[in-house]
Formats: structure tokens, sequence, C-alpha cells
């Protein structure tokens, strides 16, 4: 296959290639039956890997309820969209935050929607909230016992259960065929030929579904993931919740037990007591260049050596500024707020730093997250950290770098390379003057065409 008036670094040039790139020159005549493609000038860059997402919950999410949307604002807005949804089986409910209608425990949620099960998810992705006929469902009281399942004084089951998002979807053994397919044809809207999905929940029978999505043509994206002790590799995902942080002795014995299967360690890290105690337990075993900490949401000054001497990588995601950032401003300490999701702090303290979506719970669209990371400002107008903004350019590099390897070069559009491409309908220069606004025209992944605009 061949493109042509493509710009590549700067330069018009035409590219060959099939599996692999075979051939850059200012000038490539096509073979006789070749399918040629003309760039028009527009940008040929290699295909975007989003480093951090969720892909399961962000294929749910297009069949879920927003329960954050902007004109809920109290209980009875909630209730009325809840009661308005057709049907009679499961109602799903995703971006639920407290402050629309508080603690849902069951019996505030059967008095918004009590006619079907109902399942809500926090906007942190830490909770879901089940109404009764949900509990009855699930039989939930049968597993009271669970470390995650909330109960009450008597032993009763309230309906909330937290950090269960595997041990859920075993129970609803949903068939998500049709939702995979739609989400990966919009990841290749967007340039996107892989991504690295960080659910902590993520096992080996996980790896096999995903293999087994890519052999039958289903999911179009390479994959990294990360997961449970189980998986024979990637990166070791640990989830830390300041208010229930493990045994730091039995952690650091896990740690070093990951290391010794060869694997990295990605940490959860959303606030200061959270990632001082990831970089306590990093410090105790053998350091590994590919490590990461994942969000890293607040990092105060003092922590940004520690960060540094470690070696570690930060995968953050600047747009929750503005997905989340109105809500953030009424819920953080002002000096929180100072210190919200870094980026160029970090860069010149030194640590390696690159943006990723955190899909569902960000926007997907990697267009939209380098704008929120060059503007940081909120759905309202309001800057949050204007000192921590970094160019489209640096960020765009974080999407081209090696899903298992975000301290090593970029990926570039070179002779030999893997065909994975991303095709721009403007020259780049020109693309990131607005690049929330970015159209892609083509993408290509392994060298066969997986997105096209008419």
């Amino acid at each position: 296959m061949l493109i042509v008036n493509a710009e590549v670094d700067g330069v018009r040039l035409d590219v060959r290639f099939q599996d692999k790139i075979l051939e850059l020159s200012s000038s490539i005549q096509p073979a006789p039956g070749e399918s040629v493609i003309d760039a028009q000038g527009g940008a040929l860059l290699p295909g975007l890997h989003d480093h951090h997402m969720h892909f399961l919950a962000t294929a749910a999410w297009a069949n879920s309820v927003d329960c954050g949307a902007v004109d809920i604002t109290g209980p009875d807005e909630l209730g009325r969209l809840l009661r308005q949804q057709t049907g009679s089986g499961w109602l799903r409910g995703v971006n639920y935050h407290e402050s629309i209608a508080g603690e849902l425990q069951v019996r505030a949620l059967d008095e918004l929607a009590d006619n079907r099960p109902v399942r809500i998810q926090h906007r942190s992705g830490k909770a879901w909230m089940l109404n009764s006929a949900a509990i009855e469902l699930l039989q939930l009281q049968q597993y009271a016992d669970i470390d995650g399942v909330e109960v009450d004084s008597s032993g009763a089951v309230t309906g909330r259960l937290f950090r269960l998002d595997g041990w859920l979807r075993e129970r609803l053994s949903a068939d998500l065929t049709s939702d995979i397919s739609s989400l990966s044809r919009q990841l290749s809207s967007y340039g996107v030929t892989g991504f690295t999905d960080t659910s902590a929940t993520n096992s080996q029978q996980t790896a096999q579904l995903f293999a087994q999505w890519q052999s039958d043509g289903v999911l179009q994206q390479d994959v990294l993931l990360m997961g449970d002790d189980s998986l024979h590799a990637g990166p070791l995902k640990v989830i830390l919740d300041e208010d229930s942080l493990p045994d730091l002795e039995n952690l650091v014995v896990r740690l070093q037990r990951a290391r010794n299967r060869g694997r990295s360690i990605a940490f959860h890290c959303v606030s200061h007591l959270e990632l001082l105690f990831a970089l306590t337990a990093l410090e105790q075993v053998p350091a590994d260049s590919r490590d990461r900490i994942e969000h890293a949401a607040i990092v105060y000054d003092e922590m940004l050596p520690r960060l540094k001497q470690r070696g570690i990588s930060v995968v953050t995601q600047p747009g929750f500024l503005w997905q989340r950032g109105d809500q953030y401003l009424k819920d953080l300490e002002p000096r929180e707020i100072e210190v919200l999701y870094r980026h160029r702090a970090l860069l010149e303290a030194g640590v390696n730093t690159v943006v990723s979506s955190d899909g569902p719970y960000g926007p997907v669209n990697p267009w939209k997250v380098m704008d929120a990371a060059s503007r940081r400002t909120t759905q309202s107008g309001t800057t949050i950290g204007g000192q921590e903004r970094v160019s489209p350019d640096h960020s765009l590099r974080g999407y081209l770098l090696n899903a298992h390897g975000l301290k090593e070069p970029a990926r570039e559009t070179r002779v030999g390379a893997n065909a994975d491409l991303c095709l721009l309908q403007l020259p780049w220069c020109e693309a990131k003057k607005q690049v929330a606004n970015v159209k892609v025209q083509a993408t290509i992944r392994s060298g066969a065409v997986t997105h096209r605009l008419p």
C-alpha cells in the first residue's frame, strides 16, 4: 500500500508499507494494482497508544446512563433520569458523585429507582451502588463476608461494593462483543492503534479473552495488559486507597515476587499519602525503569526528588481538569488545587511524565486530552495550575512512546518500523493550533486500514 503527499517530520514524502514501512521517498510510483491514499499534505504519525484506560468499562459506558451530566444537580433530576429509561432488565449508571444525592445506599437508591435492578458506579471507579432489586438478583447477602461488600451494624448488605469490578462482571456475564467492536472502531477513528488496560482485576483469563477478540477481528488495537498476580507478563497493578492501605511488609513481598517474574510495577496513587506509601514500598525492591505511578493527582514539591531518584514514570490524566475540574474546586483544599495533576513541574524535576485518558472516567479522545494538557481549564473556564501547561508537541510525544517502555525513544515513521500509522487531515503545525478538533483521515495497524474518512 502507498500513501503519497504526506508530511513526515515536516517533510513532504511518499510512504510504501505492508506490515512494516518499506520505503520513504519524495516520489514513489504506484505499482500496478497498489492501493493509494493521497494524504494531501496531512501529517503522517506513528499510531497513537493510550497508556492508561479501562477498556471493558469504556466499552460498557456507551450503554450506560450518565449520572453526572451537567443537568443532574440533585436527587430529583437523578431519579427522573433513571425512571425514564426504558426496559426492565439491568440499568447501569456511571459517573456518579455524592454531591448529587449523597452516599447512595440501598434505601436511598430505591427511592430514586425501584422498578428494575440498578447498579451505579461512582465517578472514581472505586465503588458500585445497588438497589434492592439488584441485591436480590445477585443474591448479594450470601456474599456479605467478601472483602469489599459493605454491611451495616446488623450484617445486612448496604448495596455498596468497593473494588469489586471483576467479581461483579463475572456474575453479570454480559456479552460485550458488540460494545468492544464499537469502541475499537471509535479508538481507530482517533488514530489509536494500541492501548494499555490498567485494570487491577485483569488476570490470565482476561489476557486470553483479549487475544481471542484480536484473533476474531473484534479488537483492532494492540494491547498491553497490567493486572493481578496471575498475569504472566505486563505490569503488576497495585491499587492504593489511603483509608485501607495494605500491610507494607506483605506488599513488599508481593512486589518482590513480581520482580522475580520479570514484571514491572504500576501503582494507583491519587492522594499524597498513597504516593508516599507507594514510593516507600518501591524503594525496598530492585528498581525497574518500566515502573509507573498512575495518576499522581497530588504531588507536593518534596515528592519530586524521590520520584526523580527512583527513575519512575508518571502517567497522568489532564482530561480530568476539564471533565471534573469544577467539582475539584469545590472539594479540595487550595493547597491541593495548587499541585493537582501537575505536569511541567514533574518534567522540570526530571520525572518522565506522559498523558493518557483513564477512559471511561476521563475523555477517551486523545486530541481532547492533549488540548486539556495545554489549556488546563475547567468546563466553566477556570484555569487550574496554568504554570503546569505543556505543549501539544509534548503530549503527542507521550502517545508515541512504546507501551512498556515509557523511557525509550518515541516511535518514528521510518523504514523498518511497524506500519502502525495515523494520518491527519492537516500538517501538524496547523493541526496543533486547534488540537481538540484534529481529524484523522486514516488509521493503519500492521499495514491494514482500520479507519478511513469517506
